[in-house]
């Protein structure tokens, strides 16, 4: 089931800004800041899967 979830549209744009947040981190973002973003995303992520 969840290789289904993980190909959702709703799925796959989550891990394209997940992607975007950990380039931006390497480009110099807050360590903080990636943090909560990443926290946000994969709570969503933990919702589409449960």
């Amino acid at each position: 089931m969840d290789k289904l979830i993980k190909k959702t549209p709703e799925f796959k744009a989550l891990r394209v800004q997940a992607r975007e947040i950990i380039a931006a981190f390497a480009d110099g973002a807050d360590f903080d800041f990636t943090i909560n973003r990443l926290a946000e995303i994969g709570e969503k992520m933990s919702i589409l899967l449960a």
